[in-house]
C-alpha cells in the first residue's frame, strides 16, 4: 500500500488538532489484495491545484494525461471501457503515478478512502466504509468505537463556540446512548433517533438540552422501515448490484421484518450495527454546524445501521450462514451508495428534515 503522508495536499499541512478512530492510523490500502478497485466506477474530481500541476507534465504522456481529463467547470478524469480510469493500467497500476510519483495526484486520489470534517477548532479525520479494508479494520474489534484526540491537541476543545460546544455534546451524548449495550441493538437505535428529535427541538427553542429519553417510538415498524426503502429507491443506483438488492429488500421487507430477532440471535454481533451507527454519526453530524439538520443527519446514522441490518438478514435468511466476508460486503455496498452520491446523502436527510 501506498504511505501518502508526504502528499502536497492542505489537508495534510493543517495544523488544527486532529481526531480519528482508534483504528485510524492502522489503515494502509490492501492494493492487489483488494478484491475492489477504487480506479473503477467513480468519477473522480480534479481540484485546482492537481490540474495546475498536470498542466505543467512534459512530452507525450503529458499530453495523454491532459487527454484524459474531461474538463469544464469541474474536470474529472475520463472512464474509459468498464468504467474504468482512463489512466489504469490492464495490470491494475495507476500510470500517473509511474510517470510522476504520488506527489502529483489530485486530492481525491491521494486521500481515498480518508475524509476529513471540521468541527469547531478540531478537524475530524476518518476512513470511508466504502473500502473493504476500513470495514474489516472497525470489525477487527466487539469495543464500543472511539475516537481520539493527541493528549497535545486535547485543549483545542476549549475553542468551541457554545453552539459548538452544544452540538459535541449532544453528539457524545448520543454515542453514549447508541452504546449502552444493556439494551438490545434495535431498541438502542430507536432510542438515539428520539433523543436527536428532543436535542433539535431543544436548540431551536434554545432550552437546555435533553436527557437520554425512556420513552421511544420504534424505527422497526413496518411503516418507517417501508418510508427507509422508499427513501432508498428514490435515489440514483450506484451500480446494478445496489439495484438488485433493494429490489428484492424491498418484495421481501415483511419477511424480513419478522424475521430480525431470530436473525439477532443466532448470528450473534449486535456491536457491529452499533458500530455503523456510531461511525455514521461521527461522519455526518459535523455539517449541523451549517445546516442545523441534527435530527435528519442522526437519522441517516441509526436508519443505516437499519438497512444493512436487513441486508445481512437477507444474506443469513438465503443461504443459512453470514460470514465476516458476507457482512463486510453488505456494509461496503451501502456506504458506495449512500455516502459517496452528494445528491443521495442530501436526498437522505431531506426526507427526515
Amino acid at each position: 500500500g501506498r504511505d501518502i503522508r508526504g502528499h502536497n495536499s492542505a489537508l495534510f499541512r493543517c495544523d488544527k488538532a486532529m481526531m480519528r478512530p482508534q483504528f485510524y492510523d492502522k489503515f494502509l490500502c490492501t492494493g492487489d489484495k483488494c478484491t475492489d478497485n477504487c480506479c473503477i466506477g467513480w468519477e473522480i474530481d480534479i481540484d485546482k491545484p492537481a490540474m495546475e500541476r498536470f498542466a505543467k507534465v512534459p512530452g507525450e504522456f503529458g499530453e495523454r494525461l491532459r487527454s484524459a481529463i474531461h474538463g469544464g467547470k469541474q474536470p474529472t478524469f475520463a472512464l474509459a471501457s468498464g468504467d474504468r480510469c482512463a489512466l489504469l493500467r490492464e495490470d491494475g497500476l495507476c500510470e500517473l503515478i509511474l510517470h510522476c510519483g504520488d506527489g502529483i495526484l489530485c486530492d481525491i486520489c491521494a486521500l481515498h478512502p480518508r475524509f476529513f470534517n471540521e468541527f469547531g477548532e478540531v478537524r475530524e479525520a476518518g476512513l470511508g466504509l466504502c473500502c473493504e479494508e476500513v470495514c474489516r479494520l472497525m470489525f477487527s474489534s466487539s469495543e464500543p468505537l472511539e475516537f481520539t484526540l493527541d493528549e497535545d491537541d486535547k485543549a483545542a476543545l476549549s475553542g468551541d463556540d457554545e453552539y459548538t460546544g452544544l452540538l459535541r455534546r449532544a453528539r457524545g451524548e448520543m454515542f453514549a446512548a447508541l452504546q449502552d449495550r444493556r439494551l438490545p441493538v434495535a431498541e438502542r437505535l430507536s432510542r438515539c433517533a428520539e433523543f436527536a428529535w428532543q436535542i433539535q427541538e431543544a436548540l431551536e427553542l434554545e432550552q437546555p438540552l435533553p436527557g437520554v429519553p425512556q420513552e421511544y417510538p420504534d424505527i422497526f415498524t413496518p411503516e418507517e422501515v417501508s418510508r427507509l426503502l422508499g427513501t432508498l429507491s428514490a435515489m440514483e443506483s450506484i451500480n446494478q448490484e445496489w439495484a438488485d438488492t433493494l429490489e428484492r429488500l424491498t418484495q421481501r421487507q415483511e419477511e424480513l421484518l419478522e424475521a430480525l430477532p431470530e436473525f439477532l440471535g443466532e448470528t450473534g454481533g449486535e456491536w457491529r450495527y452499533e458500530h455503523i451507527a456510531v461511525y455514521f454519526l461521527y461522519r455526518h453530524f459535523t455539517d449541523c454546524l451549517s445546516d442545523g439538520a441534527v435530527y435528519a443527519r442522526t437519522m441517516v446514522a441509526c436508519c443505516s445501521a437499519a438497512a444493512v441490518m436487513l441486508m445481512d438478514c437477507m444474506r443469513w435468511k438465503d443461504s443459512g450462514a453470514l460470514s465476516e466476508w458476507d457482512r463486510i460486503l453488505d456494509l461496503k455496498l451501502y456506504s458506495k451508495q449512500v455516502e459517496y452520491s452528494e445528491e443521495n446523502t442530501a436526498e437522505f436527510i431531506a426526507e427526515y428534515d
